[in-house]
């Protein structure tokens, strides 16, 4: 599915990142992964139906831990905090999350920002989207959980009021060094970056307004990275069928995630180090000339970042081979080089006259 426009009062937040012209490289693959660590995510709803991650090695309802990870029937993610296979919402938060990724429009409700990427749902938080102190060999397995069943991507719209346990950072590295880009917040309401942000190995994203100014309730400090819209934004929530909205950095960091899985459908080779150092540099300087802990480098600009992509990684095409070899189906959208396109078809021009001429 493809989407040529966006809605400027509706969709102005991925208007005010590039979404528009970004969209004319790609609208992201179908092998991208993106796990999302929150409060569950509702894949009932008309523009996130088709949006799950699937578990192509387990066999649905069978009883049965089929491909031996531990998890019986785990075809779009983990309950882990109900220990159970469906991974539905507790809390409507998740789902908002998830809809500024990747809702795919399919009802003309809502739009996220990289729809054809896939979801992977891991329900962590409570039902009043919250978790204690007790909960972090909770949060550690879901982060191996995603690191171990193939997510590229992990989404973490969650903010720790202390510091956490030293096992979760561990947890944390082990997902870095297999180099998965973990997003994360700065934090509502708090004199500083809050964690998991607040590490090294994390992607921090604070939040604007439409005016981009800095929302009154997005943290800053020196671990703040970049900044995204995430006042009054819309996205959905579980069994509503109209657009709804929210607002705090955890709408925020949605964007950039999604903006890093477009990154990576162009080239899925690309180092953290290297996408962040892509997003730093492509990004839209705002407050203090420089880096700041108010908005980090500035504010994502999504198509400068995919160009930047193209024509310094890609030399100049959007169509290069993945480090895997990868399923890919109708949905991919990617806009395909025209000069390669016209050699690829020039030796299959020769290949078949070779073919006639050796019979």
């Amino acid at each position: 599915m493809t989407f040529s426009s966006l809605d400027p009062d509706i969709q102005w937040n991925l208007v005010d990142v590039g979404t528009d012209e970004a969209w004319n490289y790609t609208q992201g693959r179908t092998s991208i992964v993106v796990a999302v660590i929150d409060s569950g995510i509702d894949f009932t709803h008309p523009d996130l139906v088709n949006q799950s991650w699937k578990n192509s090695d387990e066999v649905a309802e069978n009883g049965k831990d089929d491909d031996g990870n531990g998890y019986v029937d785990d075809i779009t993610g983990w309950d882990f905090r109900d220990d159970d296979n469906d991974p539905s919402p507790g809390h409507r938060h998740g789902t908002f999350v998830a809809g500024l990724i990747a809702a795919d429009d399919d009802n003309h409700i809502s739009v996220g920002i990289a729809p054809n990427i896939r979801l992977m749902a891991l329900r962590f938080l409570d039902n009043q989207n919250r978790f204690g102190g007790g909960d972090w060999d909770m949060f550690i397995e879901a982060m191996d959980y995603a690191m171990n069943n193939g997510a590229d991507i992990i989404q973490l719209s969650i903010q720790a009021d202390g510091v956490p346990p030293e096992s979760f950072h561990t947890a944390v590295k082990r997902a870095y060094n297999k180099s998965i880009a973990i997003i994360s917040v700065t934090g509502n309401n708090q004199d500083d970056v809050t964690y998991p942000g607040r590490y090294s190995e994390v992607i921090a994203v604070s939040a604007t307004t439409k005016d981009r100014e800095i929302a009154t309730f997005s943290s800053p400090g020196e671990e703040n990275e970049i900044c995204a819209p995430g006042f009054n934004v819309s996205s959905i929530y579980p069994n509503k069928w109209t657009p709804q909205t929210g607002s705090g950095t955890s709408f925020a960091a949605p964007l950039v995630c999604g903006a890093v899985a477009l990154m990576l459908s162009l080239n899925n080779t690309l180092s953290v180090e290297t996408i962040r150092s892509i997003l730093h540099e492509t990004s839209i300087d705002l407050g203090t000339t420089g880096k700041d802990p108010i908005f980090g480098y500035g504010l994502l600009n999504v198509s400068a970042a995919l160009q930047k992509v193209v024509m310094e990684h890609n030399n100049g095409t959007t169509n290069i081979p993945f480090e895997t070899t990868t399923t890919t189906s109708s949905n991919d959208t990617v806009v395909f080089d025209v000069f390669s396109g016209f050699w690829v078809l020039i030796l299959l021009f020769y290949k078949r006259k070779w073919r006639k001429s050796s019979k």
